[in-house]
């Protein structure tokens, strides 16, 4: 195996310049692809592929497409939407609204659309010379607060806000077609907010969440990143005294991250909200790989050598290593495409590519860069002063306290590990919108004056055509509605029942004994063929039930708002369906009931792709390192730091984003590099004869200055996240940075403490295990 070693290290310094060349000319094809990268702002990458409901909210979503809609908040400064100038400005928009591309209707407290037909709040068409006096617009206000329709849907509560619907005559929209829509809305609104100053105005759509997404993820990528290399470097030339060393991990850092977005942009992948942190995961990866390489490689030169043979010797010692580290690091994020979700298999598998690239570069353009810097530009020892005398100090701490820092950090660990099961998970779309965002703004507003309820979408599908005109089935399915009603934490039920009764009922004189469902199917098919007559555009009897009446569709309106709650709403739905109704099958349609589903999937499929990884980065060192005793006890320390801060955040917050659960396979893909050079340096001291104080002291010595420097590198460049737009990367962000800190610190005194303590009685040849 050395042989091998020596043959490999001796090959790349011969080959150097040839490498050098390959490695620019490799860099310059992939990232000519760059400009063909691609972003994905989607919501349907975070759902996960083995919910079965998905397909099933799929097959709603053909039978029954949905316009694309927009919105229009209005709240004027005054407090009250109920006044002159409020109801001019809802007018005007009401009359400008089809300067937007392909809008067909809107629906405001102004004017609207019901299923029986078009309504207005005045008798004449509002303008500046058209005004309705004080005693009109109350008398409106009350007409709006008793319509079920409008308060509380188009109109707040407290009449702080006014929301308008705008549909539509597509389905669905290309990029080119979002992007034309939101530049007439936002132009629109910016229209109107000039003539109405007193009235603040926001604007929302699937496109303008897209888009935002969009620009979040450019503006993350194209300012942090810099800050982040940055950083690495500046950090770097301080502790090695040395800007040329630090230019030579620069530009590996860049080049592995050019290579790997400009390969997959080859491959045809595209960012997603999750994915886009990838890059800057990348560039801390392949800075930790350079500074094993530069810190060894600065040592043996200050200490004499000749660059050559410093380099070698760099090599040479941490070939192992680093190959360890890199397969440990791939598997841990390659593990993530155990999960189902598109956003995350596709955030592992991003980085997976930029560790195999970082360790290509590593081996194959750092060394030929370094030997490229002049002697007398490798700098002196000054900027490393500080982290002996730490090292100094964690010796002692290990060596001479060991025992207690054991029993310290177990009794935490194991607290922590009782704490962390106090974290609960809740997604919410708006964590991944910029917070300064005008969007953020109109969910935020939205949210805190309109209580519109939690909708839940179903569908009634039975085998029989025309199965849904059968009086039986649709009186068994009013019964099934009036015990929906009954339910706690629901406010309202809607289907095809409601539109046959209410039809009838008109019919037959309004008389209220008239409101059921019909006794023949003849008496339904006529019901159904008025209202076909006399229907809106907008409630067309085509969005309620498909053309063979086969599958309908079923509206829960709820005012529940805890996912957990809405799961056992659902829950409870099916089972009273299934025993009520043999002959047909219930549908869930609803992207709400997905989401609230998504938080159980997504953080049970995170855990097992962890504990794959885990297992798979055990059986790692156990072969790398021959010795299953030594690849048992590393992985101890790669345990304990998510397991602390998880303890303390369940203690102190206790509330994370599922998606944030991909920080157990992260951490562990990036403390385990620390833990694998601690544990080489040692066994290799261990096979050369060394007791067990001495092989920990020079494992400390000889690794831990470059373990120090990468950490700081890592910490500051997660710490960037913090600054990152969306709330989703500063959570992620405030987890990571004590993670990988935390990991240092157990590296250095809680790991050789172990070591000591377990391995004091072995003997100098049992380091091969």
């Amino acid at each position: 195996m050395q042989e091998w070693t020596d043959a490999l290290v001796a090959w790349l310094i011969q080959r150097r310049s040839g490498l050098l060349l390959i490695c620019l000319l490799l860099a310059l094809c992939v990232a000519s692809a760059l400009p063909r990268t691609g972003f994905d702002t989607s919501l349907g990458v975070l759902l996960t592929r083995s919910d079965p409901y998905l397909a099933e909210r799929d097959r709603m979503a053909e039978a029954f497409p949905a316009p694309v809609e927009l919105s229009f908040a209005l709240l004027p400064d005054d407090g009250t939407v109920f006044t002159a100038n409020t109801l001019l400005a809802l007018a005007d928009l009401n009359r400008e609204f089809r300067q937007l591309p392909g809008a067909v209707s809107m629906n405001s407290i102004v004017q609207w659309q019901s299923p029986f037909g078009d309504f207005s709040l005045f008798p004449r068409v509002l303008t500046a010379q058209n005004i309705p006096d004080a005693a009109a617009i109350a008398d409106a206000r009350e007409r709006v607060r008793k319509d079920p329709f409008l308060f509380g849907s188009y109109v707040s509560s407290d009449e702080a806000l006014a929301l308008t619907s705008i549909r539509l005559n597509t389905r669905n929209l290309d990029r080119g077609e979002s992007a034309a829509l939101v530049a007439a809305a936002d132009t629109l609104r910016d229209s109107l907010q000039a003539r109405y100053p007193d009235i603040r105005i926001l604007v929302n759509s699937e496109a303008h969440y897209e888009q935002s997404n969009r620009d979040a993820m450019l503006d993350d990528l194209m300012y942090l990143l810099p800050v982040v290399l940055l950083l690495c470097t500046a950090v770097i030339c301080y502790s090695f005294r040395s800007l040329l060393l630090g230019a030579c991990i620069l530009v590996v850092a860049l080049i592995t991250v050019l290579m790997t977005v400009g390969t997959l942009a080859w491959a045809g992948w595209s960012f997603n909200t999750i994915s886009v942190m990838a890059p800057l995961v990348v560039v801390t990866i392949a800075v930790a790989d350079s500074v094993h390489i530069v810190s060894l490689f600065r040592q043996h030169v200050l200490a004499g050598g000749s660059p050559q043979t410093a380099m070698q010797a760099s090599l040479r010692i941490n070939l192992r290593p680093i190959t360890l580290a890199t397969i440990t690091t791939f598997t841990g994020f390659a593990a993530l495409n155990l999960a189902s979700a598109p956003a995350v298999s596709s955030f592992g598998s991003v980085v997976a590519v930029g560790v195999a690239f970082a360790y290509f570069l590593t081996l194959a353009l750092l060394p030929a860069l370094v030997l490229l810097v002049p002697v007398s530009r490798i700098g002196n020892t000054g900027g490393m002063s500080v982290i002996p005398t730490l090292l100094r100090a964690c010796e002692w701490l290990a060596l001479r306290h060991g025992r207690a820092l054991l029993i310290g950090t177990t009794g935490l660990g194991l607290l922590a590990l009782v704490l962390s099961f106090r974290n609960t998970t809740d997604f919410d779309r708006g964590s991944f919108i910029s917070e300064d965002s005008p969007l953020h703004e109109y969910y935020s507003t939205v949210q805190e004056h309109l209580d519109r309820g939690t909708q839940l979408g179903f569908g009634v599908e039975v085998a029989d055509e025309f199965g849904l005109v059968s009086p039986d089935r649709l009186r068994r399915l009013d019964e099934f509605s009036t015990w929906l009603r009954e339910q706690d934490g629901v406010t309202g039920v809607a289907s095809l029942v409601e539109v046959v009764k209410t039809v009838h009922q008109i019919m037959r004189d309004d008389a209220p004994e008239a409101f059921v469902i019909p006794d023949t199917e003849a008496e339904i098919e006529d019901a159904l063929f008025n209202y076909t007559v006399a229907q809106a555009s907008d409630f067309t009897i085509d969005t309620l039930v498909n053309e063979d009446f086969t599958l309908m569709r079923l509206f829960v309106t709820t005012d529940i708002d805890s996912n957990q709650a809405l799961l056992a709403l659902s829950d409870h739905i099916d089972a009273e369906f299934t025993r009520r109704f043999p002959d047909a099958r219930l549908l869930h349609g609803s992207g709400t009931l997905l989401f609230a589903r998504m938080d159980h999937a997504v953080t049970l499929e995170l855990l097992q792709g962890y504990g794959v990884s885990l297992a798979l980065i055990t059986l790692t060192l156990v072969l790398g390192m021959g010795s299953l005793y030594y690849g048992l006890l590393s992985m101890l320390p790669n345990l304990l730091p998510a397991v602390l801060v998880f303890g303390t955040w369940g203690l102190f917050v206790g509330r994370l984003d599922p998606f944030v659960m991909m920080l157990f396979s992260i951490s562990i893909g990036l403390v385990v590099d620390d833990t694998v050079h601690m544990l080489s340096t040692y066994h290799t001291a261990r096979r050369d004869g060394l007791k067990a104080d001495a092989a920990i002291a020079r494992a400390l010595h000889r690794a831990g200055p470059a373990l120090v420097i990468t950490t700081v590198v890592l910490a500051l460049g997660t710490c960037v996240l913090i600054a990152a737009s969306t709330l989703y990367f500063q959570q992620a962000a405030t987890l990571l940075v004590p993670i990988v800190v935390v990991a240092l610190v157990l590296d250095l005194t809680f790991f050789p403490a172990l070591l000591m303590r377990i391995d004091r009685t072995a003997r100098p040849n049992d380091g091969n295990g």
